[in-house]
């Protein structure tokens, strides 16, 4: 059988011929952040992560391009599909946040949609918030047993259900009610109310345990909420404890933030809110106040990296405090992980 010329193409012409089918079908997308916060620090890189580079948080192939209007952009590779990212300065430390300071959902986008998307970053993960929009949740009836050196706390999806989370914890106003400020995490929050476990939550009346709160955030800044009775009044007793940083390394930087992080915070090293302060006398403490008799705990930068460690660079055991034992710790940190 003969073969006819036209079915005699070279493979090499086949293959970029195919080469140039696909990649005419795949689609240009550029990323567009226009509004960063005022806070953000001057000069510091932007960076795009995402499932195209690993979720590599500094990948200096991903570093996009500032303009003098402010905005920052960059080209990323035709492609086709789902698209999942987000936006870092260089580590996930110092990655975006919603506007409360709060982790965020991967952003998502597909191909061929918008050749160009436009994002806006409302916070940092190492700046502070500055355009959280809160929710005052108020309890103004509760049980008239409530004991009155008893603290109220809130428990959420948010914290794990944490029955006793310190950070929870409702203020008591001198008109006789509690109240406590409530970030905006999601579009919805589900709660209860404990004096401190599962045993002290709030029933129906009857005893009975009620469904889960819920609450959808709107343009309401107020809600007004009863407690028509706890299951227990047994509740817990806490102890306060004042942590000084009395000496640090000489490598210490000026304007450094440090954390305390322990077995009352899940061992979460950069936790905004367990963050050393300067007192009226420049000195940097925190005061903790927990339940547990034995305090674990660690003193860092921000992350595990930073972590504090022995002079000779070799992790140093958790440190430990005896609740109840003094009511003011002074502390030395010898050395920093990374340095």
């Amino acid at each position: 059988m003969k073969t006819h010329k036209y079915l005699r193409i070279p493979s090499r012409i086949l293959t970029l011929a195919l080469v140039a089918v696909l990649f005419s079908s795949c689609y240009k997308q550029e990323l567009v952040i226009d509004k960063v916060p005022l806070n953000t620090p001057a000069g510091e890189a932007i960076y795009v992560a995402g499932n195209f580079n690993n979720w590599d948080p500094g990948d200096e192939k991903y570093r996009m391009t500032s303009h003098p209007d402010g905005t920052y952009s960059i080209s990323l590779p035709r492609g086709i599909g789902q698209l999942n990212y987000k936006y870092t300065r260089g580590d996930w430390t110092r990655g975006e946040r919603n506007e409360c300071g709060y982790e965020i959902d991967n952003r998502t986008l597909t191909y061929g949609e918008s050749e160009i998307e436009t994002d806006q970053v409302a916070c940092w993960g190492d700046t502070e918030p500055m355009n959280c929009s809160q929710t005052v949740i108020v309890l103004r009836d509760y049980p008239e047993n409530t004991p009155e050196e008893a603290m109220i706390y809130l428990a959420s999806q948010y914290n794990n259900w944490n029955p006793g989370d310190l950070k929870q914890t409702l203020q008591k106003h001198p008109g006789g009610y509690y109240y406590i400020n409530v970030d905006k995490q999601g579009d919805c929050i589900e709660f209860k109310f404990t004096l401190g476990d599962w045993g002290t939550v709030e029933t129906d009346g009857n005893g009975k345990d009620i469904d889960n709160r819920r609450y959808c955030y709107d343009r309401s800044d107020t809600l007004f909420l009863k407690v028509k009775e706890w299951k227990s009044i047994s509740f817990r007793k806490l102890g306060k404890v004042t942590f000084i940083l009395d000496k640090l390394p000489a490598l210490t930087q000026p304007g450094e933030k440090f954390y305390i992080t322990g077995d009352f915070n899940n061992w979460n090293p950069g936790d905004q809110a367990y963050t050393f302060r300067k007192d009226s006398l420049g000195r940097l403490y925190f005061t903790l106040m927990s339940d547990m008799e034995i305090i674990s705990f660690k003193i860092t930068r921000g992350s595990w990296k930073s972590v504090e460690t022995l002079p000779s660079a070799r992790d140093i055991p958790n440190r430990t405090h005896v609740n109840g034992q003094a009511d003011t710790v002074y502390l030395n940190v010898e050395r920093w992980k990374d340095r």
